[in-house]
């Protein structure tokens, strides 16, 4: 789960894109701009591992590089087989780099493309979309959400991790808070600054309210948050 030693010094010129500058360094610019990512990626796996079945789909919606889905696949391998979508070729290069024995032998499938627009293959026992839907355009989640748990098995799990806009009246402190821990992460105020302005429309946070009616809305009887840090949250949403 360690940085993959290219150091995140990446500044964006207007508009935040996933190139193959941030695909190179996205170990790194996790581990040093989201708080407490270690335990939230071991909790990630912990509770994966409860609900993966052989001879079941595991699916990534926004893969990204593949990190949440690789320590899965380094123990199951062929005993399942993987789904992992993006919509940045860049990402998803690093991605098929990563994977490329699995796909030569037909067991892994990655997709280029937006999330809410490729079709995810049936009997998933488990769907991992750490960081991601927060990306999507916010009228396209609920529908997401409705596709994720149809392509479900009964049992299985979805591990949804998200950015979040605090619904206590606290959101100002924990972005503070937040700011703080990057800047002892090594982020300039320039740095942080620029990245905040380069994520505006890009990245839109929803309450954590909105994200759980969401997921019951879409048929997900058990929902429950595994994991809170400042203004990132992690749910377990069981069909």
């Amino acid at each position: 789960m360690g940085s993959n030693g290219n150091v995140d010094n990446v500044s964006p010129n207007g508009k935040w894109e996933f190139d193959s500058e941030v695909a190179r360094c996205f170990a790194n610019m996790l581990e040093r701009s989201i708080p407490d990512y270690r335990s939230m990626r071991s909790l990630v796996y912990e509770i994966g591992e409860k609900f993966i079945t052989p001879d079941t789909w595991i699916t990534d919606i926004g893969c990204s590089t593949g990190l949440a889905i690789e320590p899965f696949y380094e123990k199951h391998a062929d005993e399942n087989k993987y789904f992992l979508c993006d919509n940045s070729a860049a990402m998803l290069e690093e991605c098929r780099s990563k994977f490329s024995v699995g796909i030569g032998a037909g067991f892994v499938k990655c997709v280029n493309g937006n999330f809410f627009e490729v079709e995810m293959p049936l009997a998933n026992s488990l769907v991992l979309s750490i960081l991601s839907m927060q990306f999507m355009p916010t009228s396209y989640r609920q529908k997401m959400l409705n596709d994720i748990y149809d392509h479900m098995l009964y049992g299985g799990a979805l591990v949804f991790v998200e950015k979040v806009v605090a619904d206590g009246g606290a959101d100002d402190l924990l972005v503070d808070l937040y700011y703080e821990m990057k800047r002892r992460n090594g982020y300039t105020i320039e740095k942080i600054v620029e990245k905040r302005k380069s994520l505006e429309n890009v990245l839109s946070p929803l309450k954590p309210g909105w994200n759980v009616e969401m997921l019951h809305n879409a048929g997900f009887k058990v929902v429950d948050m595994f994991w809170r840090c400042l203004n990132f949250c992690g749910w377990i949403a069981i069909k």
